[in-house]
């Protein structure tokens, strides 16, 4: 340890696997049985806004953009019609996000949770968006809730993980990646290294 305070604790991530960090979408379902009480508005938002998320699924390839721009005209007479359906909000968000508008998916993905504070897939959206966007703070308050929510998902750890170390959060994105590991054997072991110079997380499969 000779030294040890004039030295620099430089930290970083490697990923020892052949196909890249897990980036695993939470498949659980956020729904609210509010259908005795909707308005038709709101009815039918849902069934446009479902219509449409079925359609983008028609396509590949070439029409893809064709669809996305379709189903995000869809997604906005849906939450047009329902502006106070959350999850017409999300829809058009989940759309905006996979065209690349990311700043306008931003505002959508807001309104859904502001409408529905504990929407889960729209505060999974708006986190993952808030990582592309750099956005890492409000990407970890997101996430923050999913976990309070949900506290044995082990996707919603993982990439809490990765954006606290963008946090520079090293020993609580440690704790992260063990829980998302401790849950479901799929995600990557962390592993802390150490040497002479510098401090290594890890993570690597077993």
């Amino acid at each position: 340890m000779k030294n040890s305070t004039l030295l620099i604790c430089l930290i970083t991530l490697a990923f020892l696997t052949l196909v890249g960090p897990i980036m695993c979408r939470a498949g659980e379902s956020h729904a609210k049985d509010q259908a005795s009480f909707a308005s038709p508005d709101a009815k039918n938002a849902r069934m446009v806004a479902t219509q449409a998320s079925q359609n983008m699924k028609v396509e590949q390839g070439s029409q893809e953009g064709q669809n996305l721009a379709g189903a995000i005209a869809s997604f906005t007479k849906a939450a047009n019609q329902a502006p106070d359906s959350a999850d017409a909000h999300f829809a058009l968000g989940e759309a905006l996000a996979r065209a690349e508008h990311f700043q306008e998916a931003l505002v959508r993905y807001t309104l859904a949770v502001t409408l529905d504070p504990n929407h889960a897939k729209a505060l999974y959206g708006r986190s993952q968006l808030c990582r592309r966007m750099a956005l890492h703070a409000q990407a970890y308050k997101d996430l923050s809730h999913l976990i309070n929510l949900r506290p044995g998902v082990a996707d919603y750890h993982y990439q809490r993980g990765t954006v606290l170390l963008k946090l520079k959060n090293i020993t609580e994105a440690y704790r992260d990646f063990q829980r998302a590991y401790e849950l479901d054997k799929k995600y990557p072991k962390p592993t802390l290294l150490w040497d002479k110079e510098k401090e290594t997380v890890a993570t690597k499969r077993v």
